[in-house]
């Protein structure tokens, strides 16, 4: 494969005119391990290799990864599905971005129930993966959205984009209700559908303060959640993903994307 894409330039040649903007600050919930933790490990990388800016990283998980110890980036004790957690991330998350907020929020934290099809999936199984996968998606998208808009008042000389004010939410094709052929992780594959309308109608009101809002298939990764016989390890996905991240515009807003931002269906 061929070296990584820091993401420095994150505007869309056919909006835009590919100017090169630097993507100031960016929070990873879910960041101790898998794609969250290869996120900020890019980010570190990026940081390492560029002289123009360093990119302050929030990394926010209910346990920290000493893997990730790095002078710009922060960790923030983080339970997505507990709203005094959240609150107290804000607020810390406030004091590391000051007055320019938050470029870039990553919805990256998600639980999976492996091997169950819809008669064997309990209702606390359901509850529990809701909690995470889409509540706790909303009420961190929707705490930190004071931060996003300052943010893309701050930049307002900044084009649509990452650079500016965006959120993305880590999805799956597994959400997509055309493509399903199997009853397999039920409740993952519900809450990833609830996840996409939750984004598309997010991605509504936020375009309204100028952040855009979309919903990324990373693709089946190596990780903890997507098992070993996956055929992408988390470096390869986290490439793909900040390609996308480099090219995102306004005319992305809403959408459900994978790879190349291709969009999947809903």
């Amino acid at each position: 494969t061929s070296g990584p894409t820091f993401a420095k330039a994150v505007v869309s040649t056919q909006s835009t005119g590919a100017r090169n903007l630097f993507i100031k600050s960016v929070l990873i919930t879910g960041a101790n391990r898998g794609i969250g933790s290869a996120l900020v490990k890019h980010f570190m990388e990026q940081n390492r290799l560029h002289d123009v800016g360093q990119t302050k990283v929030i990394a926010c998980s209910r346990q920290m990864n000493p893997e990730l110890i790095d002078e710009n980036v922060f960790h923030i004790q983080l339970d997505v599905t507990d709203c005094e957690s959240v609150n107290d991330a804000v607020h810390s998350a406030s004091k590391i971005v000051g007055h320019q907020g938050l470029n870039l929020l990553i919805n990256n934290a998600g639980i999976m129930h492996h091997g169950k099809g819809s008669l064997g999936c309990s209702h606390d199984e359901l509850r529990k993966t809701f909690d995470t996968n889409v509540i706790g998606v909303h009420s961190v998208t929707c705490k930190f959205h004071s931060l996003l808009k300052m943010a893309a008042a701050y930049h307002k000389d900044v084009p649509h984009s990452c650079a500016r004010a965006a959120v993305l939410n880590i999805s799956s094709e597994l959400g997509s209700i055309q493509n399903t052929k199997s009853s397999h992780t039920t409740a993952y594959r519900v809450s990833k559908t609830a996840l996409n309308m939750i984004t598309k109608c997010t991605s509504l009101d936020l375009i309204k303060d100028d952040i855009i809002c979309l919903a990324i298939h990373p693709g089946w990764v190596r990780t903890e959640l997507g098992g070993p016989r996956a055929p992408l390890s988390a470096d390869e996905s986290v490439s793909d993903i900040i390609e996308m991240i480099n090219q995102i515009s306004v005319e992305h807003n809403g959408m459900f994307v994978s790879k190349g931002l291709v969009s999947e269906p809903y």
